[in-house]
């Protein structure tokens, strides 16, 4: 799939690098670029570039100026800044992606085959169906239905994700109860909340201990002080794990 991408940014520097990552990429062309909105609404609209890399600091305006007027139909959109704090408002304009600077070219690889993958930009999301997390030098939004459990490790938590990758977050348990969506996340004992539909396999031993079983097939014991709602909320809601992102 041929790419033409528009470059926004007020930096010539950032402008630069942002064509030379693109150019290790096949198929994918830089249509135009642009260091203010007014500028870059007028190389959209002249080129019609299916992909915008947009920082959010411009001239006198900001990236989400752009994305205000445009117009039917939209090109995907991907935010490129030095900041995360506007992360949750680039998400509620559609953006495909959100890339931290200096853009890492293994994220870039990563977000040009999300862009390969949906021909057409996906209608908008809703905050809540997703988290935004920072993972080493990458960050991302990630939607909930990934991620099978969360397990304690001190200040950090362990996600345990669909596609097998375990990353280590700077954030504690108490804080994913408080950002998880109310009654996604079962928690399982005092250090593991567990995604509802994630849970294959509910295990009694025989000295009367609990085990769920998820669906990466690891074993999460089952504290006793959480064990009545588990129990209630497994005999009314469960759903086996096939069904998680369904």
């Amino acid at each position: 799939m041929n790419m033409r991408c528009l470059i926004i940014d007020d930096e010539k520097l950032a402008l630069a690098e942002m064509r030379l990552l693109l150019s290790a990429h096949p198929g994918v062309e830089v249509a135009g670029e642009a260091m203010n909105v007014k500028d870059a609404l007028e190389v959209w609209q002249r080129e019609k570039p299916d992909l915008v890399f947009l920082d959010i600091q411009l001239r006198g305006e900001t990236g989400f100026d752009f994305v205000g007027r445009l117009e039917e139909p939209w090109p995907r959109i991907v935010f490129v800044t030095a900041y995360d704090r506007y992360a949750i408002r680039a998400f509620e304009c559609n953006a495909l992606d959100y890339l931290l600077k200096p853009v890492q070219p293994e994220r870039l690889a990563e977000t040009l085959r999300r862009v390969r993958s949906s021909p057409r930009p996906a209608p908008a999301a809703q905050p809540e169906d997703c988290v935004f997390v920072k993972m080493n030098a990458t960050a991302r939004f990630l939607p909930w239905n990934d991620i099978l459990s969360i397990r304690s490790e001190g200040n950090y938590t362990r996600l345990f994700l669909k596609d097998g990758n375990t990353p280590l977050i700077l954030r504690t348990l108490k804080e994913w109860k408080n950002l998880a969506p109310l009654g996604q996340f079962l928690q399982a004992h005092r250090s593991a909340l567990v995604h509802g539909r994630a849970i294959r396999e509910l295990r009694s031993t025989a000295d009367g201990r609990h085990v769920l079983v998820t669906a990466d097939n690891h074993e999460i014991p089952v504290g006793r002080t959480f064990w009545p709602k588990i129990k209630a909320v497994l005999t009314v809601d469960y759903r086996p794990a096939s069904a998680v992102g369904h």
